[in-house]
């Protein structure tokens, strides 16, 4: 069967096998959880904010499997589509090029789609909300806020620590500490 293949055909034919098994066992991985992200493994060096340089960084393990993917099955078929050794280098690098910046982009947008979505109670300061649970004076009650579009609830306690507020009542968040200082609305 390899019998009539060059030993460039048979280089650019390992190259598209191999590649493509590894991106193909890459992608189960990522698609299955099991600690196959390249987005928050291989591209991203953990600092916060640097977004210029992890959006272009090409060199992932699936990135380089797919170029490897990419590289052979271009150079494979040029080569036995008659072309020259050297278009089919060409057209297989910049194949195999093109396809790993295409991966590295693909990887980025993921990342961007990423979202916390953890509500902090700093968060909550300046906005209204009611009373769930009545605040007794130097007590702790509970209070219900909408938070960037969520409605959490949260301890709180009454600025002035003789007051007390009601269960229903609107309070407005002050500030917040290990919980929520609010005022009657």
């Amino acid at each position: 069967m390899f019998n009539n293949l060059s030993g460039v055909e048979l280089f650019y034919l390992v190259c598209g096998v191999v590649g493509g098994g590894l991106f193909l066992l890459r992608s189960i991985m990522i698609f299955a959880g099991l600690g196959g992200d390249d987005a928050a493994g291989d591209m991203h060096d953990g600092s916060i904010g640097d977004e210029t340089t992890a959006d272009f960084k090409m060199v992932s393990v699936h990135g380089i499997t797919a170029f490897l993917l990419m590289f052979g099955l271009v150079g494979f078929l040029m080569m036995r589509g008659g072309k020259g050794a050297a278009a089919s280098a060409l057209a297989s690098l910049v194949a195999g090029g093109v396809t790993m910046a295409v991966i590295a982009k693909i990887f980025s947008a993921s990342r961007k789609l990423a979202s916390d979505g953890t509500i902090h109670p700093a968060d909550a300061v300046g906005c209204t909300g009611s009373v769930y649970l009545e605040i007794r004076p130097g007590s702790i009650g509970k209070v219900q806020v909408e938070v960037k579009g969520a409605l959490k609830v949260f301890d709180a306690r009454a600025r002035d620590p003789k007051a007390k507020i009601a269960t229903g009542e609107r309070v407005k968040v002050a500030e917040a500490a290990d919980m929520l200082i609010v005022d009657p609305a």
